[in-house]
């Protein structure tokens, strides 16, 4: 049976400490880009639907007061329910319809990313945020 010596006492300790250390730095990595690809997503898709119900509303192809009108009660309606859908975060998220060619609807949506390390360690990497304009032709019979 052979005894370690006194210089080397702890080096096991030491090793499987800076190991676990690591391997817990990586799955928060791992779980702060999963977490904001989530989100990204999420955000894209219900922002995509939203345009899509006013694209397909009816009655909202024309330049004409009543279409006018109609058009921009479906982009409330779309916002709210967009709104809704997000939960807490769709607080933070910000959606605007822009008008222009009557033929297309485009909604600029804009969302802050998401980070799992407080804002005290310096904010850490801010993942899925989000600045895109999302354009829909606009269906139906006019």
């Amino acid at each position: 049976m052979t005894t370690m010596g006194r210089a080397e006492r702890g080096t096991g300790l030491l090793g499987t400490t800076i190991g676990l250390a690591a391997v817990v730095a990586m799955l928060g990595f791992a779980a702060n880009v999963a977490l904001g690809l989530w989100a990204r997503s999420t955000i894209d898709s219900i922002a995509y639907d939203a345009a899509r119900s006013v694209a397909t509303a009816p009655g909202t192809g024309t330049t004409d007061a009543s279409a006018l009108s109609a058009r921009s009660r479906a982009e409330g309606e779309a916002i709210t329910s967009a709104t809704q859908l997000l939960g807490p975060i769709g607080n933070e998220v910000q959606m605007q319809f822009e008008s222009g060619d009557p033929d297309w609807v485009v909604l600029h949506v804009r969302a802050p990313g998401v980070s799992l390390l407080p804002r005290v360690i310096g904010g850490g990497p801010v993942v899925g945020s989000t600045d895109r304009r999302i354009m829909i032709r606009r269906e139906g019979l006019r």
